[in-house]
């Protein structure tokens, strides 16, 4: 009886050891440790992370804990579950920094150890504000703007203005970028606020800033008078000029010097990007050469930045008093052209035409102020209706400079006069 009794105890302890084992077998096989948790999307109050498998034991659902510090502490702990790899997770402030960490939870509620707690962030919600230009260079742009709550970083971006090419953007961390760019060109600027956390995630916020930046204008090209006068009105005081546009400015100053006068007649800003000008002055006088430039120039805040000016470019309107006259009784004596000359031509050149429109034959170049015109196209005038016009010429540095050259007059020719 006493070794039934002493076997008894045998057996009852072996049966508390073998439950005791299996306990702890069954502790052992708690879910393990997940690998990794990232952020992987975030607006101003939403916040979106992934995490992998767990490394060992079986997982049924995953705790995701968040809170606005590290140790997980106070009222601002928050934790939910789910069965799924990535959770989205509401109810954030923008712009700020928040943590999660996620465990594995086994069938029977068993719950894992956590990740590593990463930081996330929120996109800030303020708008970018005092976006300017501070310098313009000739191939950069350097610019400013003022800190947004919420942001630790910012979005720049650029592209031609009026391109439909895709934007370039650049990550800064402070509030003032300058960047490498196109000489003579206008860019449109974008700047957008964003969070950046320790992991790398950046939370791009919405409401950005834009406006138009330039580099410095180059020289202005291909200065040159268009017209002189107005329609039917050749002595008209006006003069048209055009010019190569500037893809960077904001407007344009021209200067017109009578020649050899050393002071400007006439001096002018132009505060839009049009490449020419219709010029209307009593100072645009028909009996003397003239002489033209012209600079582009950009604007940011109170500050002008101009190009450098233009080559001089010689002008003269219509020369005065072009008129003609018969020689003699007969047609072919022909007939004279005369006018008034214009100060600081070299010569004058007299063109004849049958038609009014078209047709217009060089017939001479003298250095007076008349030249008898005897033949045309070979042959001598004749009886007719003749058309004519004078221009005044001026050679600078090897170029010829010519007056406006539109139809001044005709003359009916017969074959007897009495």
């Amino acid at each position: 009886m006493r070794r039934l009794f002493e076997f008894s105890k045998v057996c009852m302890l072996a049966l508390v050891c073998v439950l005791f084992l299996g306990l702890g077998l069954k502790a052992e096989a708690a879910p393990g440790t997940i690998s990794k948790v990232v952020q992987t999307n975030a607006d101003s109050t939403n916040i979106e992370v992934e995490w992998s498998n767990v490394t060992s034991g079986d997982a049924v659902k995953y705790k995701v804990e968040w809170c606005d510090n590290k140790n997980f502490t106070g009222t601002s702990y928050y934790y939910d579950t789910t069965q799924y790899n990535k959770a989205i997770i509401s109810g954030f402030a923008a712009g700020k920094s928040y943590y999660v960490r996620v465990s594995a939870v086994d069938q029977d509620g068993m719950v894992g150890t956590p990740t590593k707690a990463i930081e996330v962030v929120t996109a800030p919600l303020a708008k970018v504000t005092g976006l300017t230009q501070t310098k313009a260079e000739e191939k950069k742009i350097s610019m400013s703007w003022k800190k947004v709550s919420g942001a630790n970083c910012y979005d720049v971006g650029y592209r031609k203005a009026g391109s439909s090419t895709k934007v370039k953007y650049k990550t800064v961390s402070s509030t003032s970028y300058k960047v490498a760019l196109s000489a003579d060109t206008k860019y449109e600027i974008y700047v957008y606020p964003m969070r950046k956390s320790s992991t790398g995630f950046i939370a791009s916020g919405i409401n950005r800033a834009t406006m138009y930046m330039s580099t410095l204008p180059k020289k202005v090209t291909k200065v040159k008078m268009v017209s002189s006068g107005t329609s039917g009105n050749s002595q008209a005081p006006t003069a048209t000029f055009s010019w190569s546009r500037s893809g960077a400015a904001d407007g344009y100053e021209y200067m017109i010097y009578a020649d050899g006068v050393k002071k400007p007649i006439l001096s002018k800003t132009i505060k839009t990007n049009q490449n020419g000008v219709v010029v209307n002055s009593s100072k645009l006088k028909n009996d003397r050469f003239m002489k033209i430039k012209v600079r582009a120039y950009i604007k940011y805040g109170k500050t002008v930045k101009r190009g450098p000016w233009s080559d001089f470019t010689y002008f003269a309107k219509y020369p005065k008093n072009v008129k003609a006259s018969l020689v003699g009784t007969q047609a072919s004596q022909g007939f004279k052209i005369s006018w008034t000359k214009t100060k600081g031509a070299d010569n004058y050149t007299v063109y004849v035409s049958r038609s009014q429109q078209t047709g217009y034959k060089k017939v001479g170049t003298t250095k007076g102020s008349s030249l008898v015109v005897k033949s045309f196209k070979g042959s001598a005038i004749s009886t007719g209706r003749y058309y004519y016009y004078v221009v005044a010429n001026k050679k600078v540095k090897g170029k010829t400079y010519k007056s406006d050259d539109n139809f001044c007059g005709g003359l009916t020719i017969y074959t007897t006069y009495y």
